[in-house]
C-alpha cells in the first residue's frame, strides 16, 4: 500500500473513531426548571408521559412525551412524595401526600377536594410521612416512610416499607421496619431478587423475592457506596434490560450505574448540581434516562454556584434501555 494510500485509511479510521466516541458520550440536557425538590419520576408508556412530584412545592408534574407540554397539580394539604398511574384507567393516578395514600383523576377540577384517599400509614407518627414507591409485575405498590426530619436532622429507625394491593389498601402489610428513608426500589427482569435502600446506611440490599405471595427472604447487602468510594447518598433507584442498576447519588452530584450480579460499579454519569435525587428511564424506545434534582436546603452561594439545582434532566445516549414501568392495579378506579 503506497504511502498516500495509508494516510488516506488511517484518516478514515480517525474519523470514524472520533464519530463513534462523540456518539458515546452521553448528553445531558434540562428539560425542566424552576423545582425545589423533584422525585420520583415514572414513565407511562400507556400515555407516553412522564409524572413526577416536588414534593417540597407540593405540586405533582406530568410532561407529555410527544411535544414536551408540563402541567401540574397543586396539593394544599401536604408534602408529595410519589406519583403512579393506575392500569386502564388513563388519567388517574396515585399519590402520596403526608403519610396518606391517594387516588386523584389528573383531568379533575382543581383543589384538594379530587384527593380519594386509598389508606393512612405510620398512624401515631405524626411527624413521618412518606417517600419513595414502585409497582411490582403483580400491579401491587411497595412504599415507604421517612422519619421525623427537623433541620435537616433525621430521627432513625422510625420508617417502614410497605406493600399496598388492591385487597389490602385499607391495611397495608408491612414488609420491612425498622427503616429510616426508605427510597429507591428494583426488581431484576425475572422476579426473584429486589433491590432496596435505606438511605442512612449508605447500602443498596437485596432481597430473594417471590413474586406469588411478595415474600422477602434472606437480605444482603449488594453494593456499599462507602466500601467502593462513592460520594453521596443512595436516594432513587432503576434497573435497565440488562438489570444493571442506575442509581442516584444525592449530595454526591451524579448517577452510578451498577452491575446488580457482581456488584460492580460499571459507570458514573456527573451532573452540575449535587443534590440528584432519582431516575427513571422513558421516551418512545425507554432510552432516555430522566433524572430529577433538588435545591432544598442549598445556601445562596451554593445556589450561584449550581443555578440548574431544583431541575429535571434527560441523559441521552447511555447505551441502555429501561423496561416498562408496571401499574397499580385497582379495579373501580374511575369509581372509588
Amino acid at each position: 500500500m503506497g504511502i498516500l494510500n495509508t494516510i488516506l485509511v488511517l484518516t478514515v479510521l480517525l474519523a470514524v473513531n472520533n464519530a463513534s466516541a462523540r456518539r458515546s458520550t452521553p448528553l445531558i440536557k434540562n428539560v425542566h426548571s424552576g423545582g425545589i425538590h423533584f422525585e420520583g419520576p415514572h414513565w407511562s408508556v400507556a400515555e407516553n408521559a412522564l409524572y413526577w412530584v416536588d414534593i417540597s412545592g407540593q405540586r405533582v408534574y406530568r410532561m407529555d412525551g410527544e411535544t414536551g407540554e408540563v402541567t401540574f397539580r397543586q396539593v394544599a394539604y401536604g408534602p408529595v412524595s410519589l406519583v403512579v398511574t393506575v392500569k386502564n384507567y388513563p388519567n388517574i393516578i396515585l399519590l402520596t401526600v403526608r403519610s396518606e395514600v391517594y387516588l386523584m383523576d389528573w383531568n379533575a377540577s382543581p383543589g384538594d377536594a379530587a384527593l380519594r384517599q386509598l389508606s393512612a400509614v405510620d398512624v401515631g407518627l405524626p411527624d413521618n410521612r412518606c417517600n419513595d414507591g414502585k409497582v411490582d409485575a403483580k400491579g401491587r405498590l411497595w412504599f415507604g416512610t421517612i422519619g421525623r426530619e427537623v433541620d435537616s436532622v433525621l430521627t432513625e429507625d422510625m420508617a417502614s416499607l410497605y406493600l399496598l394491593d388492591k385487597n389490602n389498601f385499607r391495611q397495608p402489610e408491612v414488609k420491612v421496619r425498622p427503616v429510616s428513608v426508605s427510597n429507591g426500589l428494583a426488581w431484576t427482569k425475572d422476579n426473584k431478587f429486589m433491590f432496596y435502600i435505606d438511605t442512612p446506611t449508605r447500602n443498596i440490599d437485596v432481597f430473594d423475592f417471590e413474586l406469588d405471595t411478595g415474600i422477602l427472604h434472606n437480605r444482603r447487602t449488594l453494593f456499599s457506596f462507602q466500601a467502593n468510594n462513592v460520594t453521596g447518598l443512595p436516594d432513587g433507584m432503576t434497573i435497565d434490560t440488562d438489570d444493571n442498576l442506575w442509581v442516584a447519588c444525592y449530595n454526591g452530584g451524579k448517577v452510578i450505574k451498577i452491575d446488580s450480579r457482581a456488584g460492580k460499579l460499571l459507570e458514573q454519569h456527573t451532573l452540575q448540581v449535587s443534590k440528584v435525587s432519582s431516575v427513571m428511564f422513558g421516551g418512545h424506545d425507554l432510552s432516555t434516562l430522566y433524572v430529577t434534582t433538588s435545591k432544598r436546603d442549598l445556601t445562596a452561594a451554593e445556589i450561584a454556584q449550581q443555578p440548574e439545582a431544583g431541575s429535571l434532566f434527560a441523559i441521552e445516549g447511555t447505551g441502555s434501555k429501561g423496561r416498562a414501568e408496571h401499574q397499580f392495579v385497582f379495579p373501580g378506579a374511575d369509581t372509588y
